[in-house]
């Protein structure tokens, strides 16, 4: 398996589904004698290739089952996990006789529970949150949302990244700060009716 560079329609990862065969000459292909732990060694790569291949046949709703992944098809998983959450939140304040025009903001703490910081009151927020916390499926689709999207970012950051580095390669490790760490998430934020994923250095309390 092996990662590609990246643009939104190239393959992103690939894996090699079949080995190729090496000629020493036109017309002549070479015969290898594998000794019995050659032959050993080569089942076991046999078998883990089905396996990788089994994995991404069932990786993001089968986008990985031609042994190609790209990054339109992580983009799109992301944005159906999205849509699925939104759904969940829509219905769950229907059901709790909460304004859909309230002002929300959802994150995961460092146990992954799901927190609410909200314009509402503190009962209104507290049920909220409650709720949300006991319907695993939101929480699921939250979290693939999220990190599909962490992913995304990254590979566009460095799609921006390559391309300025082939310009002026200083200005570029400089600009894109090369070297130091950055710490933060990406918060789900509901208003109106509508959901955004927005990358925070900090959550913060909504108002």
């Amino acid at each position: 398996m092996r990662i590609n560079p990246i643009s939104a329609q190239a393959a992103f990862l690939n894996y090699p589904c079949q080995p190729e065969k090496i000629s020493s000459s036109p017309g002549k292909i070479d015969v290898v004698t594998l000794s019995e732990e050659g032959k050993m060694m080569q089942a076991q790569v046999s078998e883990n290739n089905s396996s990788l291949i089994g994995t991404l046949e069932n990786f993001m709703d089968g986008a990985g089952k031609d042994g190609v992944i790209t990054l339109d098809e992580i983009q799109a998983f992301g944005q159906k996990n999205l849509q699925i959450a939104e759904n969940i939140l829509t219905n769950t304040l229907e059901q709790l006789n909460i304004s859909s025009d309230s002002k929300i903001s959802i994150h995961t703490d460092k146990e992954g529970l799901i927190r609410v910081n909200s314009d509402l009151s503190t009962s209104d927020n507290d049920r909220l949150e409650a709720a949300l916390n006991k319907h695993p499926d939101f929480q699921q689709a939250f979290t693939k949302a999220s990190s599909n999207q962490s992913l995304v970012n990254a590979a566009e950051k460095h799609m921006e990244f390559a391309q300025a580095y082939a310009q002026d390669p200083k200005s570029a490790v400089a600009q894109y700060n090369i070297g130091s760490s950055s710490s933060g998430e990406y918060v789900l934020q509901y208003a109106l009716g509508q959901t955004a994923l927005v990358f925070q250095n900090s959550v913060f309390q909504v108002g």
